[in-house]
């Protein structure tokens, strides 16, 4: 075997080492670059993650403002829907009101030009207990004072007119000063017969209880086309069966006229 000369040995060794020192740089050069690499990434990864932690809570504040907003429609259309209903109820009030001026200007009216007679008794006058009272003191109906409560309800109840209940208690009563009145608490003459009117009088426990059994017998006998005492829808029918004086129409007629101005001075 050829050996080597000392020259070209230390060439060779030389060139051996240079290449290894190279590999090596190259090998280092590398791993610094994996290294950055990896810093890099890493720095991405948390950069990521901070984002990601900032869209989170972005998106939970966005949400809960979103749930808030929501809460807070929810609650402005549940206002919205009470102020709704409230105006809805005024607005059924109002025309409630404007039907009570519509019926109490019809009734006055009609009691006012006397018409009393021929207006239909099944029908609402919607004036007040106060009225009524205020009607009996201005006419000096002291008998009666305490009953517009009865003949509202009467009204309500029975449909009949209360106007002409009033005017007919008024009339049949005296103001509610007759003996009948006083001692029986019978205010509309009910059973008192021409011959012995106190001995055959219906006698009740109160003026009240007489107003109901009045109103119901003039909307069942009286008023209804089935009763045994029809004869029509007015006052003069009525008193075709009610009252032996042909007059008796007439005369509570000119009693609706008076009590209706006392309950309502000038109209109003």
């Amino acid at each position: 075997m050829r050996r080597l000369s000392t020259p070209v040995f230390l060439f060779s060794a030389i060139l051996i080492a240079s290449g290894a020192l190279y590999l090596h740089q190259q090998a280092v050069l590398r791993q610094q670059r994996m290294n950055a690499l990896y810093q890099h990434i890493e720095d991405l990864t948390i950069s990521y993650q901070h984002r990601i932690d900032d869209l989170t809570r972005l998106y939970d504040d966005t949400a809960r403002e979103l749930s808030e907003s929501t809460e807070r429609n929810e609650e402005l259309s549940r206002e919205l829907q009470d102020i709704l209903a409230e105006i809805e109820a005024i607005e059924a009030r109002n025309r409630q009101l404007e039907q009570i001026l519509f019926n109490q200007r019809e009734t006055y009216r009609n009691a006012i030009a006397l018409n009393g007679s021929t207006m239909k008794v099944l029908s609402t006058s919607n004036f007040t207990a106060v009225q009524y009272e205020r009607a009996w003191t201005r006419l000096g109906a002291h008998g009666l004072k305490g009953t517009g409560a009865a003949l509202v309800r009467a009204e309500e109840v029975y449909g009949v007119n209360s106007l002409v209940l009033a005017s007919i208690a008024y009339h049949e009563s005296a103001g509610g000063m007759s003996r009948i009145a006083r001692d029986k608490n019978n205010l509309f003459g009910l059973g008192a017969y021409d011959h012995d009117p106190y001995r055959y009088a219906y006698t009740f426990n109160t003026k009240d209880e007489c107003i109901y059994y009045a109103a119901n017998i003039l909307s069942s006998s009286y008023l209804s086309r089935w009763g045994r005492n029809y004869r029509g829808d007015n006052l003069r029918a009525i008193g075709i069966r009610y009252a032996t004086d042909p007059y008796w129409a007439e005369k509570v007629s000119r009693n609706m006229s008076r009590v209706a101005r006392a309950a309502i001075p000038e109209g109003r």
